[in-house]
Protein backbone atom coordinates (compact mmCIF):
# COMPACT_ATOMS: atom_id res chain seq x y z
CA UNK A 1 0.00 0.00 0.00
CA UNK A 2 1.42 3.30 -1.41
CA UNK A 3 1.65 6.44 1.07
CA UNK A 4 -1.37 8.07 -0.73
CA UNK A 5 -3.69 5.58 -0.20
CA UNK A 6 -2.57 5.02 3.70
CA UNK A 7 -3.15 8.91 4.26
CA UNK A 8 -6.60 8.42 2.52
CA UNK A 9 -7.72 6.07 5.00
CA UNK A 10 -6.30 8.01 8.39
CA UNK A 11 -8.35 10.69 6.29
CA UNK A 12 -11.63 8.61 6.40
CA UNK A 13 -11.28 6.78 9.87
CA UNK A 14 -10.44 10.55 11.60
CA UNK A 15 -13.41 11.58 9.44
CA UNK A 16 -15.55 9.11 11.33
CA UNK A 17 -14.32 10.22 14.89
CA UNK A 18 -14.60 13.67 14.37
CA UNK A 19 -18.55 12.90 13.44
CA UNK A 20 -18.76 10.06 16.12
CA UNK A 21 -17.48 12.95 18.96
CA UNK A 22 -20.00 15.38 17.20
CA UNK A 23 -22.72 12.64 17.71
CA UNK A 24 -21.95 12.40 21.47
CA UNK A 25 -22.40 16.29 21.33
CA UNK A 26 -18.57 17.49 22.12
CA UNK A 27 -17.97 20.73 20.37
CA UNK A 28 -14.57 20.66 18.91
CA UNK A 29 -12.83 23.05 18.88
CA UNK A 30 -14.99 24.70 21.63
CA UNK A 31 -17.41 27.29 20.23
CA UNK A 32 -17.55 30.67 21.50
CA UNK A 33 -20.68 32.32 21.96
CA UNK A 34 -22.40 35.36 23.85
CA UNK A 35 -25.96 35.77 24.24
CA UNK A 36 -28.63 37.34 26.64
CA UNK A 37 -30.93 34.34 28.48
CA UNK A 38 -34.38 34.94 29.16
CA UNK A 39 -33.38 35.48 32.70
CA UNK A 40 -31.74 38.79 31.75
CA UNK A 41 -27.92 37.59 32.78
CA UNK A 42 -25.53 37.22 29.82
CA UNK A 43 -24.02 34.18 28.98
CA UNK A 44 -20.37 34.12 27.47
CA UNK A 45 -18.06 31.85 26.71
CA UNK A 46 -17.27 29.02 24.87
CA UNK A 47 -19.15 25.79 24.36
CA UNK A 48 -17.40 22.69 24.76
CA UNK A 49 -20.24 19.95 24.80
CA UNK A 50 -24.16 19.74 24.09
CA UNK A 51 -27.05 17.76 23.78
CA UNK A 52 -30.80 18.61 23.02
CA UNK A 53 -31.23 19.71 26.89
CA UNK A 54 -28.68 21.95 27.38
CA UNK A 55 -25.10 23.47 26.12
CA UNK A 56 -22.16 23.08 28.41
CA UNK A 57 -18.87 25.06 28.45
CA UNK A 58 -17.02 27.52 30.25
CA UNK A 59 -19.45 29.32 31.83
CA UNK A 60 -20.95 26.31 32.95
CA UNK A 61 -24.28 24.16 32.12
CA UNK A 62 -27.08 26.80 30.56
CA UNK A 63 -30.67 24.36 29.58
CA UNK A 64 -32.58 25.65 26.23
CA UNK A 65 -35.40 26.44 28.13
CA UNK A 66 -33.29 29.66 29.61
CA UNK A 67 -32.25 30.67 25.77
CA UNK A 68 -35.29 32.72 23.67
CA UNK A 69 -36.40 31.15 21.30
CA UNK A 70 -34.63 32.58 17.88
CA UNK A 71 -31.39 32.23 19.88
CA UNK A 72 -31.98 28.39 20.96
CA UNK A 73 -32.61 27.54 17.33
CA UNK A 74 -29.87 29.91 15.72
CA UNK A 75 -27.19 27.77 18.07
CA UNK A 76 -28.98 24.54 17.77
CA UNK A 77 -28.52 24.80 13.77
CA UNK A 78 -25.31 25.79 14.50
CA UNK A 79 -23.83 22.94 16.49
CA UNK A 80 -26.34 19.81 14.87
CA UNK A 81 -25.70 17.85 12.08
CA UNK A 82 -27.78 19.44 9.42
CA UNK A 83 -27.67 16.47 7.13
CA UNK A 84 -30.20 14.43 9.21
CA UNK A 85 -33.20 14.48 9.36
CA UNK A 86 -33.46 13.15 13.21
CA UNK A 87 -31.54 16.42 14.42
CA UNK A 88 -34.03 18.43 12.83
CA UNK A 89 -36.87 16.86 14.59
CA UNK A 90 -35.04 16.66 17.99
CA UNK A 91 -34.76 20.63 17.54
CA UNK A 92 -38.70 20.61 16.79
CA UNK A 93 -39.15 18.41 20.23
CA UNK A 94 -36.88 21.03 22.14
CA UNK A 95 -38.54 23.85 20.57
CA UNK A 96 -41.77 23.00 21.41
CA UNK A 97 -41.17 23.02 24.99
CA UNK A 98 -40.36 26.60 24.76
CA UNK A 99 -42.83 29.57 24.62
CA UNK A 100 -43.79 31.14 21.53
CA UNK A 101 -41.82 28.69 19.74
CA UNK A 102 -44.24 26.65 17.59
CA UNK A 103 -43.57 27.88 14.31
CA UNK A 104 -39.39 27.76 15.43
CA UNK A 105 -40.49 24.20 15.57
CA UNK A 106 -42.53 23.74 12.31
CA UNK A 107 -39.91 24.45 10.32
CA UNK A 108 -37.57 22.28 12.04
CA UNK A 109 -39.94 19.87 11.05
CA UNK A 110 -40.31 20.80 7.49
CA UNK A 111 -36.59 20.77 7.01
CA UNK A 112 -36.48 17.42 8.58
CA UNK A 113 -39.02 16.16 5.56
CA UNK A 114 -37.17 17.47 3.15
CA UNK A 115 -34.60 16.20 4.36
CA UNK A 116 -36.11 12.19 4.68
CA UNK A 117 -39.84 11.96 3.58
CA UNK A 118 -39.80 8.57 5.42
CA UNK A 119 -39.79 10.62 8.65
CA UNK A 120 -43.23 11.89 8.34
CA UNK A 121 -44.91 9.24 10.94
CA UNK A 122 -42.53 10.21 13.54
CA UNK A 123 -43.15 13.91 13.08
CA UNK A 124 -46.84 12.88 13.15
CA UNK A 125 -45.76 10.85 16.60
CA UNK A 126 -44.15 13.97 17.67
CA UNK A 127 -47.36 16.80 16.82
CA UNK A 128 -49.79 14.28 19.18
CA UNK A 129 -47.05 14.19 21.90
CA UNK A 130 -46.68 18.01 21.69
CA UNK A 131 -50.97 17.96 22.26
CA UNK A 132 -51.08 15.53 24.74
CA UNK A 133 -48.40 17.28 26.79
CA UNK A 134 -49.72 20.70 26.36
CA UNK A 135 -53.78 19.27 27.25
CA UNK A 136 -51.96 17.83 30.17
CA UNK A 137 -50.62 20.65 31.70
CA UNK A 138 -54.23 22.55 31.40
CA UNK A 139 -55.81 19.05 32.77
CA UNK A 140 -53.78 19.99 35.70
CA UNK A 141 -54.25 22.84 36.46
CA UNK A 142 -57.93 22.80 35.82
CA UNK A 143 -57.48 20.29 38.78
CA UNK A 144 -55.80 21.96 41.28
CA UNK A 145 -57.95 25.21 41.01
CA UNK A 146 -61.24 23.04 41.37
CA UNK A 147 -59.70 20.93 44.30
CA UNK A 148 -58.40 24.10 45.93
CA UNK A 149 -62.30 25.28 45.51
CA UNK A 150 -63.86 22.37 46.58
CA UNK A 151 -61.40 22.94 50.00
CA UNK A 152 -62.72 26.26 50.60
CA UNK A 153 -66.56 25.01 49.37
CA UNK A 154 -67.27 23.56 52.23
CA UNK A 155 -65.22 25.55 54.79
CA UNK A 156 -61.44 25.45 55.25
CA UNK A 157 -62.22 26.25 59.50
CA UNK A 158 -65.61 24.43 59.60
CA UNK A 159 -65.54 21.21 62.02
CA UNK A 160 -66.73 19.15 59.25
CA UNK A 161 -69.13 16.00 60.00
CA UNK A 162 -68.35 14.03 56.68
CA UNK A 163 -67.92 10.80 59.03
CA UNK A 164 -71.68 10.93 60.02
CA UNK A 165 -73.61 11.84 56.80
CA UNK A 166 -72.50 10.62 53.61
CA UNK A 167 -73.83 13.32 51.58
CA UNK A 168 -71.58 15.89 53.22
CA UNK A 169 -68.89 14.21 51.07
CA UNK A 170 -66.97 16.48 48.82
CA UNK A 171 -68.09 16.18 45.30
CA UNK A 172 -65.11 14.29 43.27
CA UNK A 173 -62.91 16.30 41.16
CA UNK A 174 -62.85 14.25 37.74
CA UNK A 175 -59.95 13.98 34.85
CA UNK A 176 -60.94 15.06 31.57
CA UNK A 177 -61.68 11.58 30.36
CA UNK A 178 -63.89 11.18 33.26
CA UNK A 179 -65.80 14.54 32.54
CA UNK A 180 -66.29 13.65 28.76
CA UNK A 181 -67.79 10.35 29.88
CA UNK A 182 -70.28 12.09 32.22
CA UNK A 183 -70.85 14.59 29.90
CA UNK A 184 -71.64 11.71 27.10
CA UNK A 185 -73.72 9.92 30.08
CA UNK A 186 -75.48 13.33 30.40
CA UNK A 187 -76.70 13.53 26.77
CA UNK A 188 -77.59 9.94 26.52
CA UNK A 189 -80.08 10.78 29.19
CA UNK A 190 -81.34 13.46 27.43
CA UNK A 191 -81.89 11.90 24.27
CA UNK A 192 -83.54 8.69 25.72
CA UNK A 193 -86.14 11.21 27.27
CA UNK A 194 -86.78 12.83 24.56
CA UNK A 195 -87.24 9.31 22.25
CA UNK A 196 -89.82 8.22 24.85
CA UNK A 197 -92.20 11.31 24.54
CA UNK A 198 -91.45 11.46 20.91
CA UNK A 199 -90.30 15.03 20.45
CA UNK A 200 -87.58 16.40 18.37
CA UNK A 201 -86.07 19.30 20.31
CA UNK A 202 -83.21 21.86 19.49
CA UNK A 203 -79.33 21.09 21.24
CA UNK A 204 -77.33 23.69 21.61
CA UNK A 205 -73.89 23.40 24.38
CA UNK A 206 -72.82 26.58 25.91
CA UNK A 207 -69.99 26.03 28.39
CA UNK A 208 -71.86 25.34 31.53
CA UNK A 209 -75.44 23.36 30.13
CA UNK A 210 -76.57 21.57 27.64
CA UNK A 211 -79.75 22.95 26.17
CA UNK A 212 -82.68 20.98 24.30
CA UNK A 213 -85.61 23.56 23.18
CA UNK A 214 -88.59 22.62 21.59
CA UNK A 215 -88.20 25.44 19.36
CA UNK A 216 -85.83 27.11 16.98
CA UNK A 217 -82.01 26.60 16.89
CA UNK A 218 -81.00 29.89 16.80
CA UNK A 219 -83.53 30.56 20.24
CA UNK A 220 -81.96 27.46 21.48
CA UNK A 221 -78.58 28.84 21.11
CA UNK A 222 -79.27 32.64 22.41
CA UNK A 223 -80.84 30.90 25.43
CA UNK A 224 -77.53 28.85 25.87
CA UNK A 225 -75.89 32.16 25.61
CA UNK A 226 -78.10 33.68 28.69
CA UNK A 227 -77.57 30.70 30.46
CA UNK A 228 -73.66 30.92 30.51
CA UNK A 229 -73.98 34.59 31.46
CA UNK A 230 -76.33 33.45 34.60
CA UNK A 231 -73.59 30.93 35.55
CA UNK A 232 -71.13 32.90 35.63
CA UNK A 233 -72.93 35.96 37.39
CA UNK A 234 -73.41 33.22 40.45
CA UNK A 235 -70.03 31.66 40.28
CA UNK A 236 -68.84 35.38 40.88
CA UNK A 237 -70.99 35.88 43.69
CA UNK A 238 -69.08 32.54 45.77
CA UNK A 239 -65.34 33.74 44.13
CA UNK A 240 -65.30 30.76 41.66
CA UNK A 241 -62.16 30.66 39.68
CA UNK A 242 -63.22 32.29 36.22
CA UNK A 243 -64.07 29.65 34.01
CA UNK A 244 -64.13 26.93 36.68
CA UNK A 245 -67.49 24.32 35.47
CA UNK A 246 -68.62 22.57 38.56
CA UNK A 247 -71.09 20.68 37.24
CA UNK A 248 -70.84 16.60 36.07
CA UNK A 249 -69.87 17.23 32.81
CA UNK A 250 -72.15 19.65 32.13
CA UNK A 251 -76.01 20.63 33.42
CA UNK A 252 -78.75 19.81 31.27
CA UNK A 253 -81.54 22.22 30.19
CA UNK A 254 -84.82 20.94 28.71
CA UNK A 255 -87.64 23.30 27.46
CA UNK A 256 -90.14 22.24 26.03
CA UNK A 257 -92.61 24.99 23.93
CA UNK A 258 -96.12 23.81 25.49
CA UNK A 259 -96.93 22.85 29.24
CA UNK A 260 -98.42 19.51 27.79
CA UNK A 261 -94.70 18.92 26.58
CA UNK A 262 -93.05 19.79 29.50
CA UNK A 263 -95.36 17.61 31.79
CA UNK A 264 -95.47 14.62 29.44
CA UNK A 265 -91.55 14.87 29.42
CA UNK A 266 -91.26 15.09 33.61
CA UNK A 267 -93.76 11.81 33.45
CA UNK A 268 -91.24 9.65 31.08
CA UNK A 269 -87.97 10.91 32.89
CA UNK A 270 -88.30 11.25 35.86
CA UNK A 271 -92.14 9.83 36.85
CA UNK A 272 -93.25 13.11 38.06
CA UNK A 273 -96.18 15.14 37.91
CA UNK A 274 -95.07 19.15 38.19
CA UNK A 275 -97.96 21.06 41.01
CA UNK A 276 -100.04 23.31 39.44
CA UNK A 277 -98.44 26.65 38.43
CA UNK A 278 -94.94 25.25 38.17
CA UNK A 279 -92.87 26.25 35.05
CA UNK A 280 -90.02 24.45 35.76
CA UNK A 281 -88.25 22.29 38.25
CA UNK A 282 -84.66 20.87 38.87
CA UNK A 283 -83.52 17.45 38.98
CA UNK A 284 -80.79 16.26 41.10
CA UNK A 285 -79.60 12.65 40.68
CA UNK A 286 -76.49 11.58 42.07
CA UNK A 287 -73.68 13.95 40.77
CA UNK A 288 -75.88 14.86 37.55
CA UNK A 289 -78.24 18.03 37.12
CA UNK A 290 -80.97 18.72 34.89
CA UNK A 291 -83.39 21.35 34.57
CA UNK A 292 -87.29 21.12 32.82
CA UNK A 293 -89.27 24.03 32.30
CA UNK A 294 -91.66 25.05 29.78
CA UNK A 295 -91.44 28.53 28.22
CA UNK A 296 -94.50 30.57 29.23
CA UNK A 297 -96.13 33.24 27.02
CA UNK A 298 -94.28 35.89 30.29
CA UNK A 299 -90.70 35.64 28.94
CA UNK A 300 -89.71 37.52 32.30
CA UNK A 301 -91.27 34.86 33.92
CA UNK A 302 -89.86 32.21 32.20
CA UNK A 303 -86.29 33.27 32.80
CA UNK A 304 -86.80 33.92 36.68
CA UNK A 305 -87.69 31.09 36.86
CA UNK A 306 -85.07 29.15 34.35
CA UNK A 307 -82.90 30.60 36.84
CA UNK A 308 -83.89 29.86 39.86
CA UNK A 309 -83.91 26.20 39.27
CA UNK A 310 -80.85 25.93 37.85
CA UNK A 311 -79.62 28.04 40.80
CA UNK A 312 -80.87 24.85 42.50
CA UNK A 313 -78.29 22.72 40.41
CA UNK A 314 -75.29 24.61 40.83
CA UNK A 315 -76.06 24.96 44.98
CA UNK A 316 -76.39 21.18 44.63
CA UNK A 317 -72.53 20.89 42.90
CA UNK A 318 -71.43 23.57 45.41
CA UNK A 319 -68.44 22.00 47.59
CA UNK A 320 -70.89 18.63 48.50
CA UNK A 321 -74.73 17.50 48.10
CA UNK A 322 -75.58 18.58 51.46
CA UNK A 323 -78.34 21.15 51.32
CA UNK A 324 -79.05 24.44 52.72
CA UNK A 325 -81.82 24.66 55.09
CA UNK A 326 -84.95 25.17 52.88
CA UNK A 327 -85.73 28.87 53.28
CA UNK A 328 -82.42 29.51 52.50
CA UNK A 329 -82.71 27.13 49.84
CA UNK A 330 -85.23 28.65 47.74
CA UNK A 331 -84.73 31.96 49.10
CA UNK A 332 -80.57 31.86 47.92
CA UNK A 333 -82.51 30.73 44.39
CA UNK A 334 -84.87 33.56 43.96
CA UNK A 335 -82.20 35.68 44.85
CA UNK A 336 -80.03 34.91 42.27
CA UNK A 337 -82.68 35.24 39.93
CA UNK A 338 -83.21 38.30 40.95
CA UNK A 339 -79.57 39.67 40.76
CA UNK A 340 -79.21 37.88 37.25
CA UNK A 341 -81.32 39.82 34.93
CA UNK A 342 -82.69 43.60 35.60
CA UNK A 343 -86.25 42.16 34.28
CA UNK A 344 -86.37 40.13 36.58
CA UNK A 345 -89.73 39.36 38.26
CA UNK A 346 -88.63 38.18 41.73
CA UNK A 347 -88.42 41.12 43.23
CA UNK A 348 -91.94 42.65 41.56
CA UNK A 349 -93.42 39.32 42.75
CA UNK A 350 -91.95 37.85 45.83
CA UNK A 351 -90.87 41.22 48.05
CA UNK A 352 -94.57 42.89 48.17
CA UNK A 353 -95.89 39.12 49.10
CA UNK A 354 -93.34 39.48 51.51
CA UNK A 355 -93.26 42.68 52.99
CA UNK A 356 -97.15 42.37 53.74
CA UNK A 357 -96.97 39.18 55.64
CA UNK A 358 -93.71 40.56 57.94
CA UNK A 359 -95.95 43.68 58.55
CA UNK A 360 -98.80 41.43 59.89
CA UNK A 361 -98.63 40.63 63.94
CA UNK A 362 -100.05 37.69 63.72
CA UNK A 363 -97.25 35.80 61.70
CA UNK A 364 -94.23 34.83 62.80
CA UNK A 365 -91.26 34.55 60.66
CA UNK A 366 -89.32 32.11 62.62
CA UNK A 367 -92.13 29.51 61.79
CA UNK A 368 -90.93 29.79 58.34
CA UNK A 369 -87.51 29.38 59.27
CA UNK A 370 -88.46 25.93 60.40
CA UNK A 371 -90.66 24.98 57.53
CA UNK A 372 -88.88 21.86 55.57
CA UNK A 373 -89.26 19.70 52.15
CA UNK A 374 -88.88 16.53 54.79
CA UNK A 375 -92.24 17.16 57.13
CA UNK A 376 -94.15 18.62 53.97
CA UNK A 377 -94.58 22.29 55.98
CA UNK A 378 -92.67 23.81 52.98
CA UNK A 379 -93.61 26.61 51.47
CA UNK A 380 -96.84 26.89 53.63
CA UNK A 381 -99.89 28.86 52.95
CA UNK A 382 -100.19 31.12 49.80
CA UNK A 383 -96.18 29.49 49.42
CA UNK A 384 -94.95 32.73 51.54
CA UNK A 385 -91.57 30.22 52.15
CA UNK A 386 -90.44 31.36 49.24
CA UNK A 387 -90.82 35.34 49.87
CA UNK A 388 -90.09 35.49 53.08
CA UNK A 389 -86.94 33.23 52.52
CA UNK A 390 -86.10 35.70 49.10
CA UNK A 391 -86.38 38.62 52.09
CA UNK A 392 -83.94 36.70 54.74
CA UNK A 393 -81.09 35.50 52.44
CA UNK A 394 -81.33 39.42 50.86
CA UNK A 395 -81.30 40.71 54.12
CA UNK A 396 -78.04 38.45 54.82
CA UNK A 397 -76.49 38.90 51.75
CA UNK A 398 -76.48 42.46 51.40
CA UNK A 399 -75.78 43.21 54.91
CA UNK A 400 -73.60 40.52 55.92
CA UNK A 401 -72.55 38.63 52.61
CA UNK A 402 -68.79 37.20 53.85
CA UNK A 403 -70.05 36.25 57.14
CA UNK A 404 -73.31 34.50 54.70
CA UNK A 405 -70.70 32.88 52.77
CA UNK A 406 -69.32 31.10 55.54
CA UNK A 407 -72.10 30.06 56.73
CA UNK A 408 -73.60 28.21 53.99
CA UNK A 409 -69.66 26.46 53.81
CA UNK A 410 -70.58 25.57 57.12
CA UNK A 411 -73.63 23.81 56.56
CA UNK A 412 -72.13 22.41 53.10
CA UNK A 413 -69.36 20.97 55.57
CA UNK A 414 -72.04 18.96 57.72
CA UNK A 415 -72.85 21.40 60.40
CA UNK A 416 -76.52 21.54 61.07
CA UNK A 417 -77.79 25.18 59.74
CA UNK A 418 -79.03 26.60 63.39
CA UNK A 419 -75.55 25.65 64.89
CA UNK A 420 -73.60 27.26 62.09
CA UNK A 421 -76.14 30.33 62.27
CA UNK A 422 -74.78 30.59 65.83
CA UNK A 423 -71.20 30.09 65.14
CA UNK A 424 -70.69 32.71 62.38
CA UNK A 425 -73.43 35.00 63.33
CA UNK A 426 -73.60 34.70 67.44
CA UNK A 427 -77.63 34.07 66.40
CA UNK A 428 -79.99 31.61 67.23
CA UNK A 429 -82.89 31.06 64.86
CA UNK A 430 -85.28 33.49 67.11
CA UNK A 431 -82.84 36.08 67.01
CA UNK A 432 -82.38 35.98 63.13
CA UNK A 433 -85.98 36.43 62.87
CA UNK A 434 -86.33 39.53 65.34
CA UNK A 435 -83.36 40.92 62.68
CA UNK A 436 -85.32 39.98 59.33
CA UNK A 437 -88.49 41.36 61.03
CA UNK A 438 -87.05 44.71 62.55
CA UNK A 439 -85.29 45.42 59.26
CA UNK A 440 -88.42 45.31 56.92
CA UNK A 441 -91.12 45.93 59.73
CA UNK A 442 -91.16 49.90 58.62
CA UNK A 443 -88.91 49.92 55.62
CA UNK A 444 -89.04 50.09 52.27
Amino acid sequence: MNGFAQFFILLVFSAFLCRAACAQGVVEPPLPWKVKLTTGETLKGTISKWDFTAVDGSFGRAPWANFKPDDANRLCRKLMDWRQASQYIQLARMLFKLERADKLAEAALNDAIRRDRLCVPEIDALRAEVTERRRKVVEDRRIAAEKEFQSKAIGVNSPARTDADPRVKPWSVATDAQRAEALADMKADADRWLKQVNLRFSMAEGKYWVLYCDFPIGQCKDLARRMDEMYETVASMFALPVGLNIFHGKAVVIVSATEDHYRALEMAAFNSMPPPGAIGLCHMVGPKVVVSAFQSPDENRFMCTLVHEASHGFMHRYGSPSRLPSWADEGYAEYVAAQSFPNSTTKADRKPQGLKWLRDPNNNLLSVLHMSYEDGSWPGPDAIGYAIGYLTVDFLAQTKGKIFAEWVKDVKAGIPWEEALQRRFGWSAAQLARAVTERYWASE
